[in-house]
């Protein structure tokens, strides 16, 4: 009986251990903060390029979402979370690769966006490192904030950069389906 007792005692303690969301050792939040806002979880998945793992990519919102359009054209805020994991991420990498999603995302064409797509492409001037994390919170009608770990970056105040931006990941043509799919949850 002291045995029974013990066991139940241990799995109990145990059972926070294991309820704990890890993707490719990243821990996942069930919601995070930011401006006085509260954001749960809508999915998350790994980034692949050919079959390195390169960052995890989640996806969190301020209310339930239908679809990715709840987030691209609104009313939902949004946060789009990067938490790279690959020691091959550079900062010209990011930087080439965002400048690629935001070429694909508009057509080739960057010419109206492209003052606000070089502040934003700013945010990867620095250092990357495996464990760093990006988080880009979406303001329906205001534009975008990004964060480097805890701190800000940058604030693009333009709602088709927002939208341009999010749809890198979650429009009609995503970087990755497989990723595309995950942070929405399906």
């Amino acid at each position: 009986m002291k045995k029974l007792i013990m066991t139940l005692i241990l799995l109990t303690m145990l059972v926070p251990v294991f309820a704990e969301k890890k993707i490719a050792r990243v821990p996942i939040e069930e919601q995070v903060a930011y401006s006085g806002s509260n954001f749960g979880l809508i999915g998350a998945g790994i980034r692949n390029k050919f079959i390195i793992r390169l960052y995890v990519g989640s996806l969190y919102t301020n209310q339930p979402i239908i679809d990715e359009n709840s987030v691209l054209k609104g009313p939902a805020q949004s946060v789009i979370r990067l938490d790279i994991i690959s020691n091959i991420i550079t900062s010209e990498l990011m930087q080439e690769t965002v400048q690629t999603g935001f070429d694909k995302a508009m057509g080739g064409d960057t010419s109206s966006l492209q003052s606000q797509i070089d502040d934003f492409i700013g945010v990867f001037s620095e250092e990357i490192n495996k464990g760093d994390q990006f988080n880009f919170i979406s303001i329906p009608g205001r534009g975008v904030i990004a964060f480097k770990g805890e701190r800000e970056l940058t604030t693009i105040n333009d709602d088709r950069f927002r939208e341009v931006l999010f749809s890198i990941w979650l429009g009609d043509d995503p970087a990755e389906e497989s990723l595309k799919k995950a942070m929405l949850g399906k």
